[in-house]
């Protein structure tokens, strides 16, 4: 095997598996977006005065407005699809 073959050889494996890790970076971007929204939607009920009330108590702050609280809302249920999708990635390498 020549050099220069052996070059190409090395830079197709480079390539095969850069379009790899960009196609499972794309899957697990996926998952975490449906689970977050799956998540988003148990939020959406009649209850969500008494969660911006206790926001306001352990914020110190009387203005937590619906634009607040959605941006909580999805912080915390996205934080919360990754952490699931990293149990559900090292779970799976043990």
């Amino acid at each position: 095997m020549s050099l220069q073959r052996a070059v190409e050889n090395w830079h197709e494996h480079a390539y095969c598996k850069m379009m790899d890790d960009a196609e499972m970076q794309d899957a697990k971007e996926e998952w975490i977006e449906s689970r977050a929204e799956e998540l988003i939607k148990n939020f959406a009920n009649d209850n969500e005065w008494q969660i911006m009330e206790l926001l306001k108590i352990k914020l110190e702050s009387k203005s937590i407005d619906a634009d607040i609280y959605n941006q909580f809302v999805t912080d915390i249920c996205y934080s919360q699809a990754k952490l699931e999708l990293n149990k559900k990635f090292n779970k799976g390498i043990n």
